[in-house]
């Protein structure tokens, strides 16, 4: 076998004729995923984790609170994003002599959405229900019960979800739930395209949703792709999402990640009192500002954004069929899709951004960033 990129001709023909077009060289892919892991135990849950230099006492109460599920027909699968070895060492010490848990290092550094989806595509095939684990989190002891119930209860859903309870490292309880900031929503395909509201962590598919969702969508240059979006996009377009209307796990706020996110100038806790109200508006307002001080940030809007939502939808289309896609979904995909060149569509967005003002604020009224994004693409193509 040859070594190195190997190159092609390429011929057209005709009768009679021949006409060479050149050649393409052809280089060895990246590696391909790894397959299923075998279970000899044939448990019914798979629960796949993504870990990156784990730190290890956070990880032993992520691990910890996943042996004490009231349910224990599960296998973890574990997929290393290329940790240090000391870092790997660790993760492998701590499952050690346990069967049902399976962990694998990737041989190169993949970022969090590939790890996902390596870690999905270890769980095995005998699994009919899959749940997604953080490295950091601590579960709540009926997680993976009262996840399967909800999708037992919901025989066309692909997917449930649960709020989330923000703690800090502490156990300290920060928010009784994930949506302090913003309304849930399980039903809009529209709201769902613009802003994610699923949680990875907190929710558990069929196995059924991976036809649609595998492989993961490419991110573009400036795309901010995540794996909870996709799946709730590809869970949602056939079928209504369950929701669980309570947590069933902490998410941990670390002290470090806290800094950073108000670093740049995001509020990552819940306000308390009006004061704490008056800062989360004032924060978001000086976001807001930053970005329209700045062509970039409209640049950065139209290619992060709108780009994204254009081909996360496409690939919906293209993957499903547009029969198969709920109606009020394919019309809102319709609507977004045709945006940047409908003035009709554009005003049905740019609409949708005062939503907040009778009470719908599911979205943070991000359509504005998606408008604004649409507009400046529209001028900088007339200089």
């Amino acid at each position: 076998v040859a070594a190195g990129p190997v190159r092609v001709g390429l011929a057209g023909s005709a009768p009679g004729s021949e006409l060479a077009l050149g050649s393409v060289a052809l280089a060895a892919g990246e590696e391909g995923q790894p397959d299923p892991v075998a279970d000899p135990r044939v448990a019914p849950i798979a629960i796949c984790m993504a870990t990156h230099e784990p730190e290890p006492d956070r990880l032993r109460v992520q691990l910890e609170s996943i042996r004490a599920q009231s349910r224990d027909d599960w296998t973890c699968v574990i997929s290393d994003d290329c940790s240090s070895p000391h870092a790997y060492a660790e993760l492998e010490r701590q499952v050690a002599g346990e069967e049902r848990f399976v962990v694998s290092r990737s041989p190169r550094r993949l970022g969090f959405l590939r790890n996902f989806e390596r870690a999905i595509c270890m769980a095995p095939a005998t699994a009919a229900l899959i749940a997604l684990a953080d490295q950091d989190d601590r579960w709540h002891r009926d997680k993976l019960e009262v996840l399967a119930a909800a999708l037992a209860a919901a025989p066309d859903s692909l997917l449930a979800y649960s709020d989330v309870r923000i703690a800090d490292a502490a156990g300290n309880v920060l928010s009784d739930t994930y949506f302090f900031e913003r309304r849930n929503n399980a039903a809009s395909m529209a709201s769902m395209l613009i802003t994610n509201n699923v949680t990875g962590a907190a929710a558990m598919f069929r196995r059924e949703l991976l036809a649609t969702a595998l492989p993961f969508p490419p991110g573009g240059t400036g795309q901010e792709l995540y794996h909870d979006h996709w799946l709730a996009l590809c869970a949602m377009a056939t079928a209504p999402l369950a929701f669980v209307d309570r947590p069933t796990h902490d998410y941990v706020r670390h002290d470090e990640s806290v800094t950073v996110s108000e670093a740049e100038g995001h509020v990552v806790l819940p306000p308390r009192g009006r004061l704490g109200a008056l800062r989360m508006r004032a924060a978001r307002a000086a976001r807001r500002l930053r970005l329209a001080s700045r062509s970039p940030g409209w640049r950065t809007a139209y290619i992060g954004r709108y780009l994204l939502i254009r081909q996360l939808a496409a690939i919906l289309e293209l993957r499903i069929g547009r029969a198969r896609i709920l109606p009020r979904h394919q019309a809102d995909i319709d609507r977004l899709l045709a945006a940047e060149r409908s003035p009709r569509a554009a005003a049905w967005l740019l609409a949708r951004s005062f939503r907040p003002w009778i009470g719908r604020n599911d979205t943070l009224a991000r359509e504005r960033a998606v408008f604004g994004g649409i507009l400046w693409r529209k001028l900088v193509g007339r200089r």
